[in-house]
């Protein structure tokens, strides 16, 4: 009987998917809107996962609109350089920073494209007062349209050097669908503990968790569109890398379990669970 090959464990991977979406959100919120808040003078008076409210002692300049998506944006091209500096053993690291870079740019590029297409968010908010609006709204689709696709080349390219000379379609497609999945579940059970109290993977979440900061729906539709949503791009990046240069790729080298990362993930997941789906006031 043939013996089936190493693989990548996929609890591990299940677990860097959840810790990279997560510090990209906080990165978008806490980071983005957040630090631009305290920038600018301002009083952070809630944050979840996909909002944030600051007080100004004046009107609220519009910079902190486009503060969010542009530091996410930001990190996701810092992440895609600090790739090229980690060694080729650390692959609990580079799998973290490679699913970190690709829902850093996902998520706010997609999230650009989308204020264009609904008029709603950030984008939409800060184009607001141009004219004519219509045609700002299609630039804003240009442009997130155009930067998602580049961003899904670029990911590509790293998936291929991240699965080294060991690049069997079953192993990319483990490679993007768990972390996806997984994210995806996260942020729902997240939302959906962020809309309403109710009972989620177990634990019983009392009438605290109720954020009266968002519509009733409006957390649980964007944990959906931010990590399912924005995320889809990944299915494509197994086939996107075939076309591509593949010289000077390092042995392959697979992922295993580590306790140390399980137990961060598992504290993250408490985090989100019981404070951030309520929301920091």
């Amino acid at each position: 009987m043939s013996q089936a090959g190493p693989r990548d464990s996929a609890s591990m991977l299940a677990a860097l998917g959840i810790l990279a979406y997560a510090a990209s959100m906080m990165t978008h919120e806490g980071l983005g809107h957040g630090g631009y808040c305290l920038a600018a003078g301002g009083h952070n008076v809630a944050l979840t996962a996909w909002w944030e409210t600051c007080n100004f002692p004046t009107d609220a300049p519009l910079g902190i609109k486009a503060a969010g998506p542009g530091v996410q944006f930001g990190a996701g091209l810092l992440a895609w350089l600090v790739l090229h500096l980690l060694p080729p053993s650390a692959m609990r690291l580079r799998c973290f920073t490679l699913l970190y870079m690709v829902f850093n740019l996902f998520v706010s590029c997609s999230y650009v494209a989308f204020s264009g297409v609904t008029d709603l968010g950030d984008g939409a908010e800060l184009i607001a007062p141009l004219h004519p609006l219509i045609a700002w709204r299609g630039g804003l689709f240009l442009l997130g349209s155009v930067a998602y696709f580049l961003s899904m080349r670029a990911a590509a390219f790293e998936l291929k050097r991240f699965a080294g000379l060991d690049d069997r379609s079953s192993r990319l497609f483990r490679l993007v669908w768990i972390p996806y999945a997984t994210a995806g579940v996260f942020a729902c059970c997240t939302g959906a503990l962020t809309m309403e109290h109710r009972t989620a993977v177990g634990l019983a979440v009392a009438s605290p968790a109720l954020n009266h900061t968002m519509g009733q729906w409006a957390a649980l539709e964007m944990a959906a569109l931010s990590s399912l949503g924005a995320g889809s791009g990944m299915f494509a990046l197994p086939e996107m890398q075939r076309g591509m240069e593949s010289r000077g790729l390092s042995p392959a080298v697979y992922l295993n379990w580590s306790t140390a990362w399980g137990v961060a993930t598992a504290a993250v997941i408490a985090l989100f669970f019981f404070f951030i789906a309520p929301g920091l006031h």
